[in-house]
């Protein structure tokens, strides 16, 4: 297995996680390099483990550390592989006891020099992750930053296997279970291509355009607009016919009224989730989106691909307008991502 960014072995992780933190900060330091450096073991014995540690090192300019502190601002995003669902939550939990707000007080020069600080993030409590096998990447986000991935696999070290719990989870897992579109059609999102959406991909991943800046008095829409190849899951794939069974009753229910307009069902859907964080409340904010595949599916390939599109005012989305801020949106939907989009929230100016 190919070592992470800090050279950890697996026992490392919860043995001592910070070994090898002056060999890989040093060198840094010393060119005046920033870097935001995270890690996690490749393997995580749930049977004898209680805990799935991660390490992240940042090394900055103490200028930067003091203006984007990671306890306030650092996210930590995990992607359950076998379900396409995204998780994210604060990496640092806020503090046991209230912390009075910072006093302003006189103006002092900003820091010179390099710094560093390092954290140790459990996955299983900040996500309270589902303590069973599974694979996982997981990632940091720190304002406009999204470190590569690691891959996380949750396994049983003892070789233990009950053959009736993984076939009842292999059934789980293919049983056709379609949820309905998050958000529903209607005036303010929309499924179809138009002259604005970004093609899409030629290799797996999304294409996504948001504009810089969402002048609210404007009252314009902040369009997010996008396309995608992605992998589908099977039991998101709606059976063919008039009557396809159970598992999709959600999903007609919602189409009803689209189906009227000669609108036909799409053929699967495909989660993909936007995590923002902002300037002023850092969040996470977690947006879970359902988006149709209305052409056919791609069978060449080890599993199926979907291709779709979509467009939605992100003014709608919960706690998008709550304050006046810069907006970081990162998107995640099975191995891909888009990160970051930018989005400015201000007001016009008054008129003299």
């Amino acid at each position: 297995m190919t070592a992470g960014p800090l050279k950890l072995e697996t026992g490392d992780f919860w043995g001592d996680p910070r070994r090898t933190r002056s060999e890989i900060q040093s060198p840094l330091m010393d060119s005046d390099t920033e870097a935001l450096l995270f890690d996690a073991p490749h393997t995580v014995a749930i049977d004898s483990r209680s805990t799935a540690p991660t390490q992240l090192l940042r090394v900055a300019t103490l200028t930067s550390l003091q203006r984007l502190p990671f306890r306030e601002h650092g996210v930590i995003v995990a992607v359950d592989l076998l379900n396409n669902v995204v998780q994210a939550a604060k990496a640092v939990p806020p503090p046991t006891r209230s912390v009075p707000p910072r006093q302003p007080g006189p103006t002092s020069p900003a820091p010179s020099g390099m710094g560093s600080e390092t954290f140790t993030i459990d996955l299983r409590a900040r996500l309270d992750l589902p303590w069973e096998e599974g694979r996982f990447q997981a990632r940091v986000i720190l304002a406009d930053q999204l470190t590569p991935a690691r891959d996380i696999a949750l396994v049983r070290a003892s070789g233990l296997v009950d053959p009736e719990v993984d076939r009842y989870r292999a059934e789980q897992r293919n049983r056709t279970r379609v949820p309905p579109l998050m958000p529903a059609p209607g005036e303010w999102v929309s499924y179809l291509r138009d002259d604005k959406t970004p093609a899409v991909p030629a290799e797996p991943g999304m294409a996504l355009s948001l504009p810089r800046l969402c002048v609210l008095e404007a009252d314009t829409p902040c369009w997010l607009r996008g396309s995608f190849r992605l992998p589908v899951l099977k039991r998101h794939i709606v059976p063919p016919g008039a009557n396809s069974g159970p598992g999709t009753e959600e999903l007609r229910s919602q189409w009803t009224a689209e189906a009227a307009r000669g609108n036909r069902l799409p053929a699967a859907v495909v989660p993909i989730t936007l995590v923002g964080v902002g300037t002023q409340r850092t969040g996470p904010y977690v947006w879970r989106l359902v988006v149709p595949v209305f052409e056919a599916l791609d069978f060449r390939g080890e599993r199926p691909m979907g291709t779709g599109a979509f467009a939605l005012d992100m003014r709608r989305l919960d706690g998008f307008l709550d304050h006046e801020q810069s907006w970081f949106v990162h998107a995640f939907s099975d191995t891909a991502t888009v990160s970051p989009l930018t989005v400015g929230i201000t007001h016009r100016p008054r008129k003299p």
